[in-house]
């Protein structure tokens, strides 16, 4: 992202857009499967906010409302759908997975991988490289914002 943009965005919403489409999605899938639907739309943890309509839709809302919160979500979003892209790569599903959930619901993956709890699904990715990585990549670049901001903020004015 240019530095001029990244200047004008708040990261904190940023941030949020980056987690936004797990946040959605997440909460619903675990419902789903602890209230043992059977509807081939809860097959998986991406539903709607993996799809490239909820990126659209905050891009519109972005560019109407020309605020900086709302470009944020629209920048974290994708950042997120195309980081999920590569995971997926990275865990042995290939390339085209993306196309089973970016356009959610027209077409579901047949994973046989989901007949487990959706508890030991998510406990699956922890012990997958890629997974890790990235969540050690994320969480140290909080934390170096974090300090990078809270020794601006301490700092001894003259």
């Amino acid at each position: 992202m240019p530095r001029a943009v990244r200047k004008r965005l708040p990261w904190r919403w940023l941030a949020l857009g980056c987690l936004l489409p797990d946040v959605i999605d997440k909460p619903v899938f675990l419902v789903a499967q602890w209230m043992g639907a059977e509807s081939r739309h809860f097959d998986t943890a991406r539903m709607v906010g993996h799809t490239a309509f909820l990126a659209a839709a905050v891009v519109l809302v972005a560019w109407r409302w020309r605020s900086p919160r709302w470009a944020a979500l629209a920048y974290g979003i994708p950042t997120h759908l195309v980081l999920d892209v590569v995971t997926d790569y990275g865990m042995g599903g290939g390339w085209g997975v993306w196309k089973s959930w970016l356009f959610w619901p027209f077409r579901i993956p047949r994973l046989g991988i989901l007949m487990i709890s959706p508890m030991q699904e998510l406990a699956l990715e922890m012990h997958n490289r890629v997974y890790i990585a990235g969540e050690l990549i994320g969480a140290a670049l909080l934390l170096w914002d974090f300090a990078r901001t809270w020794t601006a903020r301490n700092a001894p004015r003259e």
